[in-house]
């Protein structure tokens, strides 16, 4: 059976601080690996106004969205007929932070959230979970992702085992908080996202699990989730092609996980 065009949403822009490459030159990227979606979804801002304190080197900021928008509503115009063009955000659940997040979301007609866990809280003082410190580092991040998707607020959860990035141990707690992440998903119908970039870092991890791991999505095999395979892209050249994307998806149909190619309410 032919496959439908590639299609992707998540993808970065050099506002995030380390993500390179234009927005122009990551659609020509993704039209020349035959993708016939692409969905934009960096580091969304903060209210910094409100929190002044929380400038951040590694997302754009407040002032920078329009801009972001803006740009990709007129490459939509130039590129349509070759591409479908989505517009959104990666951000954390900050409860705190929703309201603003949630009125520039309806003024500026930002389509779509992916849930990116990767702090605790907004401001000093805050822990990066991608690196956890210990058990309670894990928990709390099993819990704010399943905060995040009972908030509704969120289409797909990213690199949901990300927590594994740094650690060593498949541990109790550890299991518990892939099935914790793996039961809200469920209960909330949220979609779960293989992760490019995890799986191809995997051999740089120097004896770490690594997130996007198999222990991870032959736990998510156990429940009735959802999967979508992301890039993750921060450069042009990480718009993988398409024999990759087949490959994972075919990984995730084999354990019986049910594989989406579009993204439920975009295209």
């Amino acid at each position: 059976m032919p496959h439908m065009p590639l299609a992707n949403y998540h993808t970065h822009t050099p506002r995030c601080l380390h993500a390179v490459g234009s927005e122009e030159e990551y659609i020509r990227a993704a039209l020349s690996q035959g993708y016939g979606v692409l969905g934009f979804s960096d580091h969304t801002p903060w209210d910094w106004a409100a929190m002044p304190h929380n400038l951040s080197a590694i997302r754009m900021r407040a002032e920078e969205l329009e801009d972001y928008v803006s740009v990709l509503r007129a490459l939509r115009e130039a590129y349509a007929g070759q591409l479908e063009l989505h517009i959104g955000l990666e951000a954390e659940y900050f409860p705190e932070g929703m309201p603003w997040l949630a009125e520039q979301r309806e003024k500026l007609g930002i389509e779509y959230l992916l849930l990116g866990c990767h702090y605790d809280r907004i401001g000093p003082g805050s822990v990066y979970l991608g690196r956890p410190r210990s058990d309670d580092d894990i928990r709390r991040y099993a819990d704010l992702v399943q905060a995040g998707l009972e908030s509704g607020q969120f289409v797909c959860l990213a690199h949901p085992d990300l927590f594994l990035n740094r650690w060593s141990d498949f541990s109790p707690v550890v299991e518990t908080a892939c099935r914790q992440i793996c039961e809200a998903a469920v209960h909330t119908g949220t979609v779960l996202e293989y992760n490019l970039q995890g799986y191809l870092h995997h051999s740089k991890n120097n004896g770490m699990l690594g997130y996007t791991n198999d222990r991870f999505w032959r736990i998510a095999s156990e429940y009735p989730v959802r999967a979508i395979v992301g890039c993750d892209a921060h450069a042009p050249e990480e718009i993988e092609g398409a024999a990759l994307v087949h490959e994972r998806q075919s990984f995730l149909r084999s354990m019986g996980i049910e594989v989406l190619e579009r993204m439920p309410g975009l295209g």
